[in-house]
């Protein structure tokens, strides 16, 4: 079964990105390549407001799924949201947008990683709250806030 296109509403962070001719393959669709730039966009717009206190942030896990074709020339909309934070580990789920139409979705497993220690760390408690102010909107949480 297919699941339902999400929301603008359901992101609470964004960027805005400008199709570019060299984002484009011989069919004059925008490489599947160009979406993933995209998208980790996207991650590090919601990854710069983050006081990491040292440590770095690991994408570990990608998901991208292609729901329409996209031309160029246009802007495309990255919507990111925090999906679920663990003890080292948060998810991200993003949706990207020509206009008000979402063609690509994706989902991306983070780490928390101690440079210095070289492992996987536990989540600092600033850091966490900071994540949660990106929670993904649902219909389940309607008080939670949306920030643009």
């Amino acid at each position: 079964m297919k699941q339902p296109l999400p929301a603008r509403e359901g992101f609470g962070c964004w960027t805005r990105e400008k199709l570019r001719n060299r984002d484009t393959d011989q069919f004059g669709h925008v490489n599947n390549a160009a979406i993933a730039s995209f998208m980790e966009a996207g991650r590090m717009e919601l990854f710069a407001g983050l006081n990491m206190q040292g440590g770095n942030i690991l994408v570990v896990r990608m998901l991208s799924e292609f729901h329409r074709e996209l031309f160029y020339p246009g802007m495309v909309d990255v919507g990111t949201a925090v999906r679920a934070i663990g003890n080292s580990s948060f998810s991200v789920v993003q949706g990207l947008y020509d206009g008000t139409d979402c063609f690509a979705t994706g989902e991306a497993t983070c780490v928390f990683f101690d440079s210095r220690a070289g492992k996987p760390a536990r989540i600092p408690e600033d850091v966490r709250e900071q994540l949660d102010r990106y929670r993904e909107h649902s219909s389940h949480n309607p008080e939670q806030r949306v920030r643009r």
